[in-house]
């Protein structure tokens, strides 16, 4: 078993170095989240400032309703991809390289979104208070912040290592079928899952590996986090469809102001 600490450097994050990868693979994986964006900021958005923006899947549809679309994201080669989309498309997005834990933009945004789980890959408590810090400096008059975080499953944390098959795709660029599987390791003591994505290319096993860290926030974690941030929350979802947060809920959904 190998875990993050004896990993090879290069496959730490790898895949947010690779775009076309991450777009194929958010193609079949990524949750149908824009619709809750779109309701939640309506027609008139306003500024909107997206942290973590990759390749731009929201940032490009969402900047139709905005006044002005900003993305964030420290990855050169998903902005480049997000930069490109965004030219093929007209859109009026634009697109900025910074640390989402300590950025200084210079200006405010009436919505900052955090999707898709960007906010568990701080993993160190530095890094929590910088994003939130951050965040309160750019948040104009009545703005939202918005975050979409996993509920962890601590059955699923305490699972034995092992692979897990998660899908199979084709991958266009080398016309091949390519399994995709998971394996983990969570580290309790610092509230930190260390994971693998292994890709398995026809019989060559682990034919590419990418790894990741992800902090494990409990809901009374989160709440907390907010709210010793100076950050009252307004509303908290536990789906996209907006149903109220509960115990079984897959998302916790947080839409908070300042206080």
């Amino acid at each position: 078993m190998t875990g993050q600490d004896d990993a090879d450097p290069a496959q730490i994050d790898a895949l947010y170095r690779d775009p076309q990868t991450y777009e194929l693979l958010a193609q079949m994986t990524a949750p149908a989240d824009l619709p809750f964006y779109r309701a939640l900021l309506g027609d008139a958005a306003g500024r909107v400032l997206e942290l973590g923006c990759g390749t731009g899947r929201l940032s490009l549809p969402l900047a139709r309703h905005a006044t002005e679309m900003t993305g964030l994201d420290n990855a050169p080669a998903m902005l480049d991809f997000a930069r490109q989309r965004a030219a093929a498309a007209g859109s009026t997005a634009h697109f900025v390289r910074a640390d989402f834990c300590r950025f200084d933009l210079g200006m405010h945004f009436d919505w900052i979104l955090l999707p898709y789980n960007a906010l568990n890959h701080i993993t160190d408590d530095a890094g929590l208070d910088g994003l939130f810090e951050s965040v309160a400096s750019h948040l104009a008059p009545g703005g939202r912040f918005v975050v979409d975080s996993f509920q962890p499953d601590p059955a699923a944390l305490a699972r034995p290592w092992e692979r897990r098959r998660l899908l199979t795709y084709l991958d266009p660029s080398l016309n091949q079928r390519i399994t995709l599987s998971e394996s983990s390791r969570y580290d309790a003591a610092r509230r930190v899952n260390h994971i693998t994505w292994h890709y398995d290319l026809g019989d060559q096993s682990d034919w590419r590996i990418h790894r990741t860290s992800m902090r494990i926030l409990f809901a009374d974690e989160l709440d907390t986090l907010f709210r010793d941030h100076g950050f009252i929350i307004g509303s908290k979802y536990g789906h996209y469809d907006r149903s109220p947060f509960g115990p079984r809920s897959p998302k916790q959904l947080m839409v908070a102001k300042l206080a």
